[in-house]
Formats: structure tokens, sequence, C-alpha cells
């Protein structure tokens, strides 16, 4: 573009009166001659107010797209730390900023990108007695959090303030994304409790990448496909019909797309008869949002627990007989690491049929960090009274910590 004036009354807007500063028109040229862009979709999109919540595998890729498109101001919300085993996935984290809080580590790199937005680091956790305060001056809300809480939380707030909300989630090789709340052409969408009014346990789905994995990529393109459904919010082409999206990483076809239903009449946050309350902390999330009682019961006066030195001991001795020590882990897991002298029972088998441990007068179980370990433990001390039952307090994780600091941990 010529910085000298236009010749002809086409155009007689000055750079002060221009939307965008030369450079934005540069940056942005791209994106802006695609039919139904343009200027004005880019004018949009520089007033646009959003707030993503969660700077981790789907933040990243959602914050790097929404900066790079030029989305004015971008609230990032995380109160967590990187580590470097986020970093296989969480690509706006560097090694050099291992410890370094998330919002603050993507604010960095969301500036290196993009000088132009005004990118806010916020570390508060988002909470019931903190959310509308933190929140209410955003347009659009991005869910990328992997807790159900905040899902729910995020929800109902976006009901409450009547503006839109990107979820998304993604776990092991699978995941899906959709646009919940607010209005689409005058027709009122439904709420996340509206398709999910109880919190599904027990499937999986509710796993954090901690425990279950996650490809890298998968949660790559479920925050790419989100961005894009904030793009499409701000500069007014979203769906007419809103519509959930599945991604699943070895499915033919990689993607479906399945039309979400319309909002519930009973629905307890945005029904008919729905009332939410003035303070949110009252919806009584940490209730609604538990897991349900382990089948087995813990009982810490029925389990012996033992240190890791304790297993390292027992696993330097040359005495005979020796306990027989299971480790609970996933078979996937224990081919990582494992200590020699152990067996390998996955914890699942092990409460699908206690048979699957053989008969021993001693067992001591063993797992990544001391939880699985124990709820095997109480189940076989229940069946054979007669043997000594005991688990490992903190598992491979203290074990690494305590006794072998070069045991990997993962």
């Amino acid at each position: 573009m010529s910085s000298a004036g236009p010749s002809s009354g086409a155009d007689s807007s000055t750079d002060d009166e221009r939307p965008l500063t030369l450079e934005e028109y540069e940056r942005y040229g791209r994106q802006m001659i695609m039919p139904d862009f343009g200027l004005p979709g880019q004018a949009r999109l520089k007033r646009a107010r959003v707030a993503v919540v969660g700077a981790g595998g789907l933040g990243c890729p959602v914050l790097q797209y929404l900066a790079g498109a030029g989305v004015g101001t971008i609230g990032i919300f995380d109160h967590d730390h990187v580590s470097l085993s986020n970093l296989h996935r969480q690509v706006l984290h560097t090694t050099e900023r291992v410890g370094m809080n998330k919002a603050r580590s993507a604010q960095l790199a969301i500036n290196a990108l993009n000088p132009n937005i005004n990118a806010l680091a916020i570390s508060e956790a988002i909470l019931p007695s903190t959310a509308e305060e933190l929140l209410t001056n955003y347009d659009i809300l991005v869910d990328c959090t992997d807790r159900p809480l905040t899902r729910y939380l995020l929800s109902d707030l976006s009901v409450k303030l009547g503006i839109p909300l990107v979820s998304g989630a993604a776990i092991s090789s699978a995941g899906q994304w959709a646009v919940y709340g607010g209005d689409v052409k005058g027709k009122r969408r439904a709420c996340y409790r509206c398709l999910w009014p109880k919190v599904v346990h027990g499937s999986g789905s509710e796993g954090v990448c901690e425990e279950v994995g996650v490809w890298g990529v998968v949660v790559g393109m479920v925050g790419v496909g989100m961005a894009g459904e904030v793009i499409k919010l701000i500069i007014g082409k979203e769906d007419e019909q809103p519509l959930l999206q599945l991604l699943h990483l070895g499915g033919n076809p990689l993607v479906r797309t399945v039309r979400m239903r319309g909002p519930r009449k009973d629905c307890v946050a945005c029904g008919e008869a729905a009332v939410l309350p003035a303070k949110l902390e009252e919806m009584g999330y940490d209730e609604f949002c538990a897991g349900p009682a382990s089948s087995v019961a813990i009982d810490q006066a029925a389990v012996e627990r033992m240190r890791a030195r304790d297993l390292a001991d027992i696993l330097k001795t040359s005495d005979t007989p020796r306990p027989l020590i299971i480790d609970t882990r996933p078979q996937v897991e224990y081919g990582i690491c494992s200590l020699p002298g152990t067996t390998n029972i996955p914890f699942d088998t092990i409460l699908s049929s206690l048979d699957a441990v053989p008969p021993s007068t001693d067992v001591v179980f063993l797992c990544r960090k001391g939880n699985d370990s124990q709820v095997a433990a109480q189940a076989l001390a229940k069946t054979s009274p007669s043997t000594r039952v005991r688990d490992v307090r903190g598992g491979l994780v203290a074990y690494s910590r305590e006794v072998d600091p070069t045991f990997p941990i993962y």
C-alpha cells in the first residue's frame, strides 16, 4: 500500500481514521482478502475480547492462532506452572521456561508472535467465588481445561453473562469441540449442561493426560478447531446449526460432525424454570462434579503402608522367601520402566479378578503414585486375611525421590 494519499474520492480516509495500522494491513492481508472477511472482519477481531481459560495442551494452539489472527485483547487464565512433561504438546512453552507460570509463559510467546495485541496473563485460579469478577468483561469464553468443575462453571457463567462458550476436550487419540450458549441468528444455543446434564464417570472420558496419556497432535488439532470457532463467532460467520466436532486420530473420517440438540427445557442453568443464583458458588460444583466412591472403600487401618526406602531394603536382601512385589501399572507403563524383582499385574486385572494374584503369604503392591496400589491392597486384604498385604506409599515417584534419583519418572 502506498504511503501517498489517495488520488480520488473513493477513499479519502487518513491513516488516523483507518481501523488498522499500515503494519497490520500487511500482517493480516492474507486473511482479509478472503471472501466475506475483508477489513470489517479484521476490525471486529481487533475489537474483540476473548478469555482463554487454560494455557496447556488445548490453550496453546488456541492462543497461538487467536494472537496470529489479531484478536485485540486475549485474557490468559492459568495458575499452573510449566513442567518438562508438558512440552510435547504445550507448544507455546519452552524448556527455558520450565517452572514459570503458564499464563505468563504463554503471554511471552504470543506477544513475540504479535506485539499488536493486548495479552493479559492472569495466574489466579478460576473458582466459583472469583469467576464472574475475573471474566465478566469478555465477549467469548474459551474452556481449555480438563476439570469437570471448571467446565460446568464456565458454562453457567456464559449463560449468566449471555455470551458464547467454546469448549473442547482431548485425551489419548480422541477429542471434541463445540460452541455452547449465547445466540446464533436470534436463536439460543444449548449450554454445556443441556448436552451433558451429568458428569460422566467411569467411561475414561474424564481422565487426565497425566493418567491416560495423549497424542500431542490431537490436542493441537482440537485447539486449532476451537480457535476457528472463536474467529467465526467474532466475524459473524458461525454455524447456524450448532455442531459438535468429534476427532479420532485413527478414524476414517478423521473428524465427524454431529448436529447438536437445542436447549433443554428442564436444564438447571438455562431451562424455562432455571434461575442461576446470584453467587455461582451456591450451585454446589464440588458435590455435583465429585466422582462416585470407589467400589473398594479404603480402610486405612486394614492396609499396611511402607516407605519407598523399605521397598528398597526388600529388593536388596537375599533372604528367601521374599514378598511378592506386584506393580499394578498398565503393561505399557511397566514397559517404560520398572524395578527388578517386580511382577506386573495391571490394576484393572486385579480388580476384575483377584485370582490373578498368585498365592503368597506376603504381597507388596506398587504403582506410580501410591493410589491404585492402596486400592488393590485393600481388595486382597479383605479376601485373604491370612496374607500379609502392604503397599508402597507414594509409589515409584517416591522411590525416585527418596531412593534412586536415576529411576525415570514420566
